[in-house]
């Protein structure tokens, strides 16, 4: 059914005969590098600020790239929905929790715009076409109830495939497995793209301006391991946890903007977090972690940071999650019992004997957690959301490890979300957005405010990479 879907939406596209002679001389008013929601938030704000011809490359085989296989969690003030689920929430507060969670090392003007603009963002996307679940939840590592989601078994395909609509119904051109190999510019100004087809034929192509959505560079070994030593190939990806299929991730934007000299900021500090064992929620105070003799040992609600260097002090840098039967769980639960990633058990005696932990101590663990989910206070790690006890059978536990999972800086950029060079210029005609860029998180991402950020700067560098071409 999603193959269908796909192939549907992009196939007018994919027979355009973009390579045809003389296509090489066209002019595009904006080439935008990538598809992910970074890019195709570009791509339609480009094309609402008066943009006629926009194209937009994708290496990969499908569109989409990280942000579709995202749970899909969002971080924004919504003073509409939070009101009526009586939350209190600000711009002035979000930002306040970035900041917290970015160790202050954030570009403040950079976090507070998506702070600010986060809920016209939430609007924007609605009036695409996006439908939000009408909960409100606190994401992991989200801080404060401000997280909106579609469903949370396929968030991130229905942002991918809602803006995919809109810029295809509006004109925009996808060409999917061609890479951007280099920047074409003129005296420091950026003037077009190489780029090269899965078959290798290489096409000059020119632009008004070019927007850099690449994503970030978790899957690049060699370049994450120069700005993190730690991050060697024993951590996977959390997009390609076993190593078998595509991750596009390689930080080719930052190296193609690099050699015209552009900065970075924070790319040091990569996102550890565990996805693909035991845990089955993205959001705060469903589900608990253990370690290996069955007892909690940090806030489960923590910064991604806290959550990740508490795992890697644990026995073999691994924790169990443990979930019951009330939780919302997301899409993984089915393949990950199916492959016994996911356990199920009707006792705790039953789960601690699989967990090879002893029952007294599980069996105090989660009649303790359970009193301080009652009382809404967790003294020994500071939770404070709960949205449940975990005591309604059949439990779901498993393993977990941790996965390379988001670059928190890459490519510098200004409010304009223009390239800014190790001098401080910024480099006209080139512009970045999403993972790609480094700023306004520091040296941790708050939950659910990636997606977030992707279109808050999405939108930025789609509509002023417009009016540079105007000028």
């Amino acid at each position: 059914m999603f193959r269908r879907k796909l192939l549907a939406a992009i196939g007018s596209s994919l027979s355009l005969p973009l390579w045809a002679a003389g296509a090489e001389e066209k002019v595009w008013d904006v080439i935008v590098v990538g598809s992910g929601v970074a890019g195709l938030s570009a791509a339609a704000s480009a094309l609402q600020t008066g943009a006629h011809d926009v194209l937009i490359l994708e290496k990969g085989p499908i569109v989409g790239g990280h942000s579709i296989l995202s749970t899909g969690y969002v971080a924004g003030v919504d003073t509409k929905r939070q009101k009526k689920l009586g939350i209190v929430d600000s711009p002035e507060l979000m930002l306040k929790n970035m900041l917290d969670i970015g160790g202050h090392k954030n570009d403040y003007e950079l976090a507070k715009i998506v702070c600010d603009q986060s809920e016209a963002a939430i609007y924007w996307l609605e009036e695409l076409g996006i439908k939000w679940d009408n909960h409100i939840f606190q994401t992991v590592a989200g801080m404060h109830p401000r997280s909106h989601i579609t469903s949370p078994v396929r968030a991130g395909y229905d942002y991918v495939m809602t803006l995919l609509k809109y810029v295809l119904n509006n004109g925009a051109v996808l060409k999917l497995n061609t890479k951007a190999m280099d920047l074409v510019h003129d005296r420091g100004i950026v003037q077009g793209v190489l780029a090269e087809e899965k078959d290798g034929q290489k096409h000059k192509l020119s632009a008004k301006a070019v927007i850099l959505a690449t994503g970030g560079f978790t899957a690049n070994v060699e370049l994450r391991t120069r700005y993190d030593p730690r991050l060697s190939q024993e951590f996977p990806t959390t997009a390609n946890p076993f190593g078998s299929t595509f991750d596009g991730a390689t930080g080719d934007g930052l190296l193609m903007a690099q050699k015209l000299g552009a900065a970075t900021k924070d790319a040091e500090y990569l996102q550890l977090i565990p996805f693909w064992g035991g845990r089955l929620l993205d959001y705060v105070g469903g589900d608990i972690y253990v370690n290996t003799v069955g007892r909690r040992f940090v806030n489960e609600g923590g910064s991604w940071k806290e959550v990740s260097e508490a795992i890697l002090e644990q026995p073999d840098r691994e924790m169990w999650a443990i979930t019951d039967s009330q939780s919302q769980k997301g899409a993984s639960l089915g393949i990950k019992l199916m492959n016994k990633v996911i356990k199920k058990a009707d006792t705790i005696d039953e789960m601690a004997a699989e967990m090879k932990v002893p029952k007294k101590i599980l069996r105090e663990t989660l009649e303790t957690y359970n009193r301080y989910a009652k009382e809404g206070k967790d003294p020994f790690f500071g939770k404070t959301q709960f949205t449940q006890t975990i005591d309604r059978p059949p439990y779901y536990f498993g393993k977990e490890r941790l996965g390379v999972h988001f670059c928190c800086g890459g490519i510098k950029l200004n409010k304009n979300a223009e390239v800014v060079t190790t001098s401080g210029e910024i480099i006209p005609g080139l512009y970045v957005c999403g993972e790609a860029s480094g700023g306004p998180h520091g040296h941790d991402r708050m939950g659910g405010v990636a997606l977030m950020s992707a279109f808050v700067f999405g939108r930025i560098a789609g509509s002023r990479a417009v009016k540079f071409g105007k000028a």
